[in-house]
Order: structure tokens, then C-alpha cells, then sequence
């Protein structure tokens, strides 16, 4: 279960105008909740300052603001660094609290202590500041994840064909398709029946592999879970009917198949057909 999470498409960063988004909101949510709620007594560690409380808690925003602007903005286009997977996500997520942390200690931190004191010392900046960034982190992401919905929808509707790779238990490859030609993909008991068009006809390929397998792999194309037993390609939905079951989908140059939308899978569905012109 783990693993799987772990192994998800993580797209949501993808586009750099996200990444400033997270970077600005971070630094102007850190800024504003160092000065309003005062957090971890931090007052009493610069009362005897010249400097304004003000102007220090406001430092560490304009700072976590750059650091993370060179990590979200400059790093992965230097150093050619990709976050594809949930796992990946969460390892930069981490990366960036040490860089942080360190920064944040050699500027602020008492830099004299040796030994097991610094290591707390580091600690308490690594803790503070995971606390600290991690609600407007969530946030950010939160809120890409529900606007990306209806964008995804048309990007898929609206994209050309590419070649789908289809791997097998083993992650070998077993076949590669035009994304055109895909109709839809059928669970048959420890395989799965990829339905495509070849000469005008319509053929099946056995794969041994699971729909759960197959779903996270196709992500990224508009090849969609709509049925513990189904997915299918919604650019070649033809008709979809609503009853009292629920939806059920036909699909192009194969009208033969009923498909079934089940309840977990109808909302993204539903919304799709909200915003694309398909016959109810």
C-alpha cells in the first residue's frame, strides 16, 4: 500500500509557474505567522537586539523564500533534477528542510557550539521549520490539486496521439500503440485485454499485468480508471448514458461494449462530460 503511494505520478510541480507559487506563498505565510503568533518563544531570543523583532521574523520568510527559490527555480533546471513520483517528491521535500535548516543555523544559530549541542541546535531548526512550512507546503499543493483537475481534463481531450508503452508484470515492455488507436482496456483475470484499432478492426492484446498497475503507468495519458474491471481512452467516448445504475460509456468503433462508471470513478467523469459536449 505504501509503495504504491510512493510510486504515484506526482505532476503537480511540474509547471515553473507552480513552483513560484509555492515559493512566494511560503515566504509571505512564514512572514506573517512568525509576526502574528510569536511561535516557539522566539520573542525572548532576540530581546536584548537593536535590530526590530519585526524586521528579524520577517527575515526568515525573505530568506526560506530564496532558498527555496533556488531549489524549486534553479536546481532542477542546473542540475537536470526531476520529480515524477510521490517518493521524489517527498525526498526534495526533505532535502529542502536540511538546506534550510542549515541556512538558518549559520545565519541565526550560535555557530560556537561543538558536539552534541550543535547537533540539537540543528535539530530544533530542522523541527521548527518543518512545523513551520508545512501548512502552507499542503496548501499550495492542496490547491493545485483541485484547479489541475478541469485543466488536466482538456490537456488529455486535447492531446495528440503518442506512443503508449504498455510493460507487463515485470515491467518489460509487451506492447507499444499509437494513443489513437486505443480503445479501451479490460480486466480478464490475471491479465488485462488492451482493445486497439489495426487496419479498421478491432484487436485484442493479452497483457499479464493488474488495472491497478496499468493505471499508475498511463497516468499521464487519457487512458482512465472507470471501473475496478475497465479503463478507458476518453478520447474515443461515444455515447454516455446516465440511468438509475449510474453512467454507463460506448466507445468508438466499438459499440458493441457497455461500460460501466462506477461510484468511485463518476465524479471525474461527471466532470468531464460537464465540460466537454457528450450526449447524456
Amino acid at each position: 500500500m505504501l509503495k504504491e503511494f510512493l510510486n504515484r505520478p506526482f505532476h503537480l510541480l511540474d509547471r515553473r509557474q507552480n513552483r513560484l507559487l509555492l515559493v512566494i506563498v511560503t515566504g509571505l505565510y512564514v512572514i506573517f505567522f512568525m509576526n502574528m503568533y510569536l511561535p516557539f518563544n522566539v520573542d525572548r531570543w532576540y530581546a536584548g537586539s537593536k535590530i526590530p523583532l519585526f524586521i528579524i521574523l520577517s527575515s526568515f520568510g525573505i530568506i526560506g523564500m530564496a532558498v527555496l527559490g533556488i531549489s524549486q527555480l534553479l536546481m532542477n533546471k542546473v542540475f537536470k533534477l526531476k520529480v515524477v513520483k510521490v517518493r521524489d517528491f517527498i525526498l526534495w521535500f526533505l532535502v529542502e528542510v536540511i538546506l534550510l535548516s542549515l541556512v538558518m543555523y549559520f545565519i541565526y544559530g550560535n555557530t560556537n557550539l561543538r558536539g552534541a549541542d550543535m547537533w540539537n541546535e540543528l535539530f530544533l531548526s530542522f523541527k521548527y521549520i518543518i512545523l513551520v512550512i508545512i501548512i502552507p507546503y499542503a496548501g499550495v499543493l492542496f490547491y493545485l490539486h483541485t484547479t489541475q483537475k478541469g485543466e488536466n481534463i482538456k490537456e488529455m481531450l486535447n492531446a495528440g496521439n503518442h506512443l503508449v508503452k504498455i510493460m507487463d508484470e515485470n515491467g518489460e515492455l509487451h506492447m507499444a500503440i499509437d494513443l489513437d488507436q486505443i480503445l479501451f482496456l479490460k480486466s480478464a483475470d490475471n491479465y488485462v485485454a488492451v482493445f486497439y484499432l489495426k487496419d479498421d478492426k478491432v484487436r485484442k492484446e493479452l497483457v499479464r499485468t493488474t488495472m491497478k498497475r496499468l493505471e499508475q503507468e498511463l497516468d499521464a495519458f487519457p487512458i482512465k480508471r472507470c471501473h475496478r474491471s475497465y479503463m478507458v481512452n476518453i478520447k474515443k467516448l461515444a455515447v454516455t448514458m446516465r440511468n438509475n445504475q449510474g453512467l454507463s460509456l460506448t466507445i468508438k468503433d466499438y459499440p458493441e461494449e457497455t461500460i460501466p462508471v462506477s461510484k468511485n470513478y463518476k465524479p471525474f467523469f461527471m466532470r468531464m462530460l460537464t465540460e466537454q459536449d457528450h450526449t447524456f
